[in-house]
């Protein structure tokens, strides 16, 4: 039964009896009605119950956030929230499966003992809030209590009706049927007999419990965790992100959201906050929770300019100093908690070590105290900063940064802050940028500091890579080798009808997930990798790190300057793109490659019979051009993300119209597409149209060109000039030309077999 009230009723009369069985029947309806009438009430004393209006303003709170969007007056929770994927455990704590916690919130209550854990600021208070408000909703009593204040001492009846009493008036947890009330136990970590609690909870039907480490429970008794359905948080995936992100944009009191300039915000905020969490460069420095997105959002919309640093190095440093206000430390002592982490790190980053035993923490401490006065008490820097998750202290006694942001601000800090001195170090670190702490760390350098020095040896570096090789122009002299197989290479078609934007990008963001979810970092030394993978490595870190400091820096550093870094960036690629050119222009190589995709093709078609040899070498020729096209694509479109920004439109302009070539004019009007949402259909046209265009660069601008009607609003009319323009078709009917080549083609075999029957005859 749905509601577990009304099955007793079943019963009724007594014992289920039929009422003509009764000597009286109006006594026996009496009975029914009198139990149905109970059930009936107290159902509306539980809908009429009302929460206080603190506790609705707590339910409501988005805290921080309330007021720190320019485009809505106040920020209700619900505006912004987002329901976080779950990673479920089976009962021996291993990963089962994933889930939504939307999924597990409209299966409650059913009995469930639920167990939630999330680390610092992943969203649990919000999740109980979610909880709280959904089963309400439903008709249930959730009582919420938080683990801050002390709020576990004593007995947990009692600290239960203590809540009760704040969120819910007049009406006490006595007059209530315990099976309606539903615990909902935040930060449970901070109750200090947690075995005796939960004991105590096997009275309610349901309960709701959030921990910041489900290993940190330690109870005694294994069957007690057994008993509860476990869950924890998981950061937001791409999917997520993008919604979150979205949510915020369109938060307004007006009406007005249009089409593509939304999707330029959208797309703007999420390289802002991608780039921030460190999932550009490797596989992040900052968890991707709603509280370190939407801060680094609002922290960028608010920015003001401090001394040299960025935007974006100012949002690391707020974070940082909101942490530490938090915890209690007051602004006069702020210089002296910044002083001590950035030597901390510095002696991290000299030891090679990511954490430090107790030993190396007092040689640290030694060598600090005798550089620098210390006007705090160690024990309240560290319990202040272990508080607000800054520094970690784990079970073994080792020390180290909680996330791997904070190591590299601080050391890149004191980095900038000495570069006379260490000269040296920074240009190593700079050498080596294949390896992710030192690309890290060079960005990092030019969030605090625009030092000729640094900037200078990234593009000294850059101008190194690839050497060898003369950037390539992608011109039809230079390609004719690759024109020779245009006819082999994929045809770019334009979205049919029913396809939108929004699905699109849907579809986009869900294969992001996948590779985000799956994706293995490389973390192999540096002797584990050939000489031309290792300069692969460097050389596209090297351009991740120029594209940071140009956009960073769009507005402080001199025109000559970010137009020079940012055709040092693009000629890297450039140089790429001739060393792979000079690899399949080579006849011997090329046979060799073709022939080595038969062979395994060969290994693993199982319908051989149908293939012959000759066909098989049509289709390993036909991958192995389109691999080679998709490689050059890609290379390109790492161009336009790495080093495009729409605050660099002139910069770019002018670089790659004094160029000239048909690479630069692919470059600058993809990250026109892309930055500024602006396609100029005749400019392209009349261009591509010119003798020095070759046919596989007229290939990859209409994939250019299909990428962006893809992504964003287009209507029928411009969609038509489109087609028309680049004679580009769409989708549906390339696939019904397709059948009717196929069909054409069935039916010449079956005319040939007819007549090879007659011949037989």
């Amino acid at each position: 039964m749905d509601c577990k009230e009304i099955a007793p009723l079943l019963a009724l009369p007594t014992d289920g009896k039929p009422i003509s069985s009764f000597p009286s029947v109006d006594k026996a309806w009496k009975d029914v009605y009198d139990e149905f009438k109970k059930v009936i009430e107290h159902q509306r004393t539980i809908k009429s119950i009302e929460n206080t209006e603190d506790f609705l303003n707590f339910l409501n709170d988005a805290e921080s956030l309330t007021k720190a969007s320019a485009h809505k007056e106040a920020v209700a929770l619900a505006d912004i929230f987002i329901h976080p994927e779950l990673m479920k455990f089976d009962d021996l704590g291993e990963n089962e499966r994933r889930i939504n916690s939307q999924a597990l919130i409209e299966s409650l209550p059913d009995d469930q003992r639920v167990l939630i854990s999330g680390e610092n600021q992943s969203g649990r208070t919000t999740l109980c809030k979610m909880i709280f408000m959904f089963l309400r909703r439903q008709g249930f009593i959730p009582v919420y209590v938080s683990g801050k204040d002390h709020n576990y001492q004593g007995l947990i009846e009692n600290r239960i009706s203590e809540a009760f009493k704040k969120q819910y008036k007049n009406i006490s947890a006595d007059e209530i049927d315990k099976r309606k009330i539903i615990p909902i136990l935040d930060d449970f970590h901070f109750a200090k007999n947690r075995e005796k609690h939960v004991d105590s909870l096997s009275s309610y039907g349901c309960c709701i419990l959030t921990v910041d480490d489900i290993s940190n429970l330690n109870f005694q008794d294994e069957y007690i965790l057994k008993s509860f359905s476990r869950f924890s948080i998981k950061e937001f995936s791409p999917s997520l992100r993008n919604q979150l992100i979205e949510k915020w944009i369109t938060l307004t009191d007006r009406d007005g959201h249009s089409g593509n300039k939304i999707y330029g915000r959208i797309d703007g905020v999420s390289e802002l906050v991608d780039t921030s969490l460190g999932k550009v460069i490797g596989d992040g420095i900052m968890p991707a929770y709603p509280f370190f997105i939407l801060s680094i959002i609002t922290i960028h919309e608010n920015f003001k300019p401090l001394e040299e640093i960025t935007s974006q190095g100012y949002c690391y440093q707020a974070l940082i100093y909101i942490y530490l206000r938090k915890s209690g430390v007051g602004n006069d002592e702020i210089d002296t908690y910044i002083n001590f982490l950035t030597e901390f790190s510095f002696f991290f980053f000299e030891s090679g070590k990511s954490e430090l035993s107790g030993n190396d923490f007092d040689s640290f401490m030694e060598s600090y105290l005798e550089k620098y006065n210390f006007p705090v008490e160690l024990d309240t820097l560290l319990r202040n900063l272990q508080e607000t998750r800054i520094i970690s202290l784990d079970n073994f006694g080792n020390y180290s940064f909680r996330y791997p942001y904070l190591y590299y601000f601080f050391v890149s800090k004191y980095l900038a802050e000495h570069i006379d001195t260490n000269k040296e170090i920074i240009a190593k670190v700079i050498a080596n940028l294949h390896k992710d702490e030192n690309a890290y760390i060079a960005i990092f350098m030019s969030h605090h500091s625009k030092n000729s020095f640094v900037l200078d040896k990234v593009t000294e570096n850059a101008k190194g890579l690839f050497e060898k090789y003369a950037p390539t122009k992608l011109s039809k002299e230079e390609l004719g080798f690759f024109d020779k197989q245009a006819d082999m290479i994929i045809q770019a078609a334009l979205p049919p009808k029913n396809s939108t934007p929004a699905k699109e990008r849907a579809e986009r963001l869900k294969t992001q997930d996948e590779i985000e979810e799956t994706g293995i970092r490389n973390n192999r030394e540096d002797e584990d990798y050939h000489d031309i993978e290792m300069e692969l490595r460097r050389s596209i870190k090297t351009v991740e790190v120029m594209g940071n400091i140009i956009k960073n820096r769009a507005g402080s550093l001199e025109k000559k300057i970010l137009e020079s870094i940012f055709e040092e960036g693009v000629e890297v690629y450039l140089r790429i793109l001739a060393s792979l050119f000079s690899l399949i222009k080579n006849e011997r190589e090329t046979k060799a490659v073709i022939d080595f995709i038969s062979y395994r093709l060969d290994k693993i078609i199982e319908d051989r019979e149908r293939i012959s040899r000759e066909q098989l070498k049509k289709i390993s020729e036909r991958m192995f051009w389109n691999l080679n096209f998709l490689i050059t694509y890609g290379l390109i479109d790492k161009i336009i993300h790495s080093l495009g920004s729409n605050k660099l439109s002139r910069i770019i302009g002018k670089v790659c119209d004094e160029k000239g070539t048909p690479v630069y004019f692919l470059i600058k009007h993809g990250i026109s597409m892309w930055y500024n949402k602006n396609l100029q259909v005749d400019d392209i046209k009349e261009r591509i149209e010119k003798d020095d265009f070759s046919e596989i660069t007229r290939r990859m601008i209409r994939f250019m060109i299909v990428n962006h009607a893809s992504m964003h609003v287009l209507n029928f009319e411009e969609m038509q000039r489109i087609e028309s323009k680049f004679a580009i078709s769409s989708r549906r009917l390339l696939t019904s030309q397709r059948k009717v080549t196929d069909k054409s083609k069935e039916d010449s075999e079956e005319r040939s077999k007819k007549r090879s029957k007659k011949k037989l005859k």
